[in-house]
This record gives structure tokens, sequence and C-alpha cells, in this order.
């Protein structure tokens, strides 16, 4: 390793920040390679990228076809070009040089290239030259995720800002908290500081409580809480002379953080309209049904900030459908709204399989089950994807080996073919085929979705099921995939009574069955099939 290299690099994150660090980077690369140039190019799709960073020469962040750059990197991630020549989409950004090295990025959340050139043939015989690229990808990376992380980290502050419910997080493996800004005047914190300690936000709490008209109560389950630290409480009411709280209070358990989330929000309308109701049973009860309510809102607080998110890009839709046709565009400019609009749809989709997913694991309701004819149900919903699968030139099948009655939700069992049928079309390349497959095996009826897509590893399949996952493989005609659907596809199998399992092997195509016990399906008889037709 060269540390007079790594020791520069270190010196520049050290003294800048934020937005100044790259260029900073790009600075002792170029000088230490002896070059022109330093690009940073950020890989949008298969089809198009857009330069992050262009030194010394700023550039415009137009999206620009990028194969060239993909071609170069296609055998290693590492390539070193003596006698380049910038294609037409490369020229504005490397069109100067006449030698480039460059290294592919591969990371989940920055996919692109890092590329340095040199206006004259340069020897760079002396240097670790792929070694220097590594080191200043990973302090890029480092940068990028860090205001990834900043500016995430802003949006929820701003989220949260403007909700009514008072929310705390406690990490307790650092002893920090966070808690927004109905939090902290509830709790009489700094209002400068955002992370207060947890023993400032246990000292908050303290001061609440001892406030509250039912103090008794509401100590004895902080005593539960501190005897059972994995206990998860709701509706738990803390009730003051001007005012009421129902909260909730549960922990959180991951590698990245160990701690409690508490809510609390205003009912002091709803206490208040119970405590002068008491005498009248029926009405109390009629506002404890308010009340827990009431909570119902706070657990589908998720759901709530992602329908709002639906408005700015509703918004942003009609303005993106209004240029395109308000007037004449140029190719670049079609490119640009085109890009946009499906960028838009892609959001859409997400916040309605995250509105959907989190309205299915919230609620306990069980599904209504009703006897149907499998077999009809399945050939209605493959019919529905015979358009898309002629767009691939996928030939899509059904074959029934028996006749039965299933019980089960219709609604929830279609939602769980579309979903599979949905993905076996995304993951198969063009003129492959497709199998919706009805069987009966060691008592169980199996519904299964057989393609011949490049299967699934195992690795991916320890993980498919859990939310947002991107698995390795990619859909072959650059159609979305919100990472949802198969969380969906377990969680809607299981609420009906089956269970969902998947026979996959690399280049082979992948299988997914949905078994459905005994106790709720009938087979027909051939004669019983004749009278019900």
């Amino acid at each position: 390793m060269d540390w007079s290299l790594f020791d520069r690099f270190q010196e520049v994150v050290t003294r800048e920040i934020g937005p100044r660090v790259l260029p900073a980077l790009a600075e002792v690369m170029i000088t230490y390679l002896s070059a022109d140039g330093c690009c940073i190019i950020q890989e949008r799709d298969e089809f198009t990228a857009i330069p992050l960073l262009n030194y010394p020469i700023s550039l415009p962040a137009t999206p620009f076809d990028a194969s060239q750059l993909a071609e170069l990197s296609e055998e290693t991630n590492f390539f070193l070009s003596k006698t380049f020549l910038a294609q037409r989409p490369l020229r504005p950004l490397l069109g100067s040089y006449v030698q480039i090295a460059g290294l592919r990025l591969s990371n989940y959340s920055l996919k692109g290239w890092l590329v340095v050139g040199w206006n004259e043939p340069t020897d760079l015989g002396h240097l670790r030259l792929e070694q220097s690229f590594q080191l200043m990808a990973d302090k890029v990376m480092v940068n990028f995720l860090s205001l990834q992380r900043i500016a995430l980290e802003q949006q929820y502050r701003f989220l949260f800002a403007t909700v009514p419910q008072a929310i705390v997080r406690v990490n307790e493996d650092d002893n920090s908290s966070w808690a927004n800004q109905a939090a902290t005047e509830l709790l009489q914190l700094d209002p400068d500081n955002i992370y207060p300690t947890a023993a400032e936000v246990s000292m908050g709490m303290k001061r609440l409580c001892d406030a509250a008209i039912n103090q008794d109560d509401i100590n004895q389950r902080v005593i539960e809480l501190a005897q059972n630290p994995n206990a998860e409480i709701n509706n738990w009411l803390w009730a003051f002379p001007d005012r009421a709280f129902s909260v909730l209070s549960r922990p959180i358990r991951s590698p990245y953080l160990n701690g409690r989330i508490w809510l609390f929000s205003d009912v002091s309308e709803l206490y208040r309209s119970n405590q002068q109701l008491a005498d009248q049973s029926s009405l109390l009860l009629t506002k404890n049904d308010q009340l827990l309510l009431a909570n119902r809102e706070i657990e589908s607080l998720i759901s709530v900030i992602a329908h709002d998110l639906k408005s700015p890009l509703a918004t942003l839709s009609f303005v993106l459908n209004f240029i395109s046709t308000g007037g004449e565009l140029n190719e670049q400019q079609q490119e640009n709204v085109q890009y946009g609009q499906k960028t838009v749809s892609k959001g859409m989709n997400l916040i309605e399989s995250i509105v959907y997913y989190n309205r299915l694991i919230s609620r306990e309701e069980a599904v209504q089950l009703m006897e149907v004819e499998l077999n009809d149900l399945l050939e209605i919903v493959v019919d529905g994807f015979r358009g898309p699968a002629q767009q691939k030139n996928i030939t899509l099948s059904f074959q029934a080996h028996v006749q039965s009655i299933l019980r089960t939700d219709p609604e929830s069992l279609v939602r769980v073919l579309d979903n599979l049928i949905s993905n076996a079309l995304k993951f198969s390349e063009f003129g492959k085929a497709i199998m919706v497959l009805a069987y009966v095996e060691k008592d169980q009826l199996i519904v299964a979705v057989r393609d011949e897509g490049p299967g699934i590893s195992r690795e991916d399949q320890a993980k498919m099921f859990k939310r947002f996952q991107r698995l390795s493989a990619q859909p072959t005609n650059n159609e979305h995939s919100s990472g949802l659907g198969l969380s969906i596809v377990k969680a809607l199998t299981e609420k009906v009574g089956a269970r969902v399992e998947v026979e996959s092997e690399l280049g082979k195509g992948t299988t997914f069955r949905l078994v459905f016990p005994a106790d709720l399906f009938y087979t027909l008889t051939e004669q019983a099939v004749n009278q019900a037709h």
C-alpha cells in the first residue's frame, strides 16, 4: 500500500466536510497520478448514468449513455485504456482525454465508475495504479454513504417534526436518544439538542410521570418494563389534570440498534369525554373504541407518512405529463421527461406496496374463507397475464391435474398468484416458458408457478421473504421491483392457512409452491365436475 497517498486522503477527510470532500479527494488523486481530471459517475439504470463529480471542470448532472464504460469494465473492475477515444455520449465528460484509467463501483448504494484521465500519454509503470483507485473508491463510498445518511436523517427529522405525536427513540448501546419537536416540548428537554442522553430522557419522563393523576398505574407499568426489557405496551394511559396521552412503548432489537421507541399521542379531548360519560357505560364503551382507534393510528404512522408522500409525486407526475404535451421537445428533453415519469411511477408503486404491507401485518383480524372452484380462479388469473407474456414472447400455460374446491380468501389468493406470476415474467428472458400447475401430493393441494428464469441462489433464498430485499437476479426488461412482493406472498399465504415453498437452482429456473393442508380442500369426481358445469 502507498501510505503517502493514504495519508493524503486521511488528511482530506479530516479537514473537509460535506460536499467539499469529493473535490478535495479528486485533487489529491490527479496530483498523485499527474493526471488532468477525475470523474465520479453514478449508474442510474442499465442504460443511463450521471456525473456526480467532474474535476476540475464542473459539468451539469445530465444523464448520458455509459455503454462505453460498461464495456471497458466488463471483464475486470479495473481498466486502463492507453489509446482512449471517447464515443459521442462520453465526449462532454471525457472527450479531452487520450488515456484513462477507471474502477467499477459496485456497492449497492453507489454503482458506477471512478475515472481519471490524461490529456497526453503518460507512463504509469512506477505507480500502483489499481491500488490507488481502490483507496480512492473506499473514501468516495464512505463520503457518499455519509451524505446519504445526513440527507435521510434530515428527511426523517422534517417528516417527524410535522406529526403531532411525541416520538422518542432510546439507544441502550451508547446511552443516546433521539426526540422529535413534540417530544422535546412534552419532556421539557433542551430544544437545541435533538440527541439528548438516555438519562435526560429518563428525567423528562419522570417529571411527566410525577405530574400524572394516575402515576401509581404508570409506575407499576414502568416496573414491568424494568423486569422485562422486551415487553411491549399498547394503550397505556398517562392522565393529567388538563390533558391525557395514549402511550405506545416497543423494544427495538436489531444488529444496529438495541433500545426502545416511545410514542405519546394526545387524546385529551377523548379522555375528557370519557370522564364526563363515566356514569353512562354504553357511551363510555364507544369512547374506549375511539381510544383504540387513536392508538391504531399511531401504529400505522409509517403508512400515513407513505400516503403523504403520494401528493408531491402525483404533482410531479402531472407536471411531467403537462411538459410532454405542452410543446415540442428535443430528443434529450423527451428522454429526461420519460425517465422522470418512469421514476415517479416506480415511487408510486413502492408507496402502494409499503402501505399495503404495513396494513397487512398490523391487522390481526382473520380473513374470510369461502369455497371456490380452484381451476376456474387459476384460469382467470393466468388469462390476465397473457398480454404481458406475449410482449416478451413467453409461453404462459396452465395445467390442472385435479379438480378441487378450496376454502380460501379469493382476494388474498389472487394477490399471491399475481405476485408470483408477475415475478416469473419479470425475471424470465424473452422466449422462455412459465407454467402454473394444480395437483394433489401427499394429501396436500399444491398450486405451483414454475419458470425458466435465472434461478435463485441459496444466499438469496435465505432472505427472499424478508422486506425490501433485492436479490442478485435482475428483471430482464428493466421492470420495476419493490422488494416487497415475496414478503406479501408469505404473509398472505400464511393468513389463509397455507405455506409457501421454493425450489430453485441457478441457471435452471424456479418453482414456487403454495401448499394447502387437507382440511382446506376436497377433490371433485368427474361426474361432480360435469354436474357443476
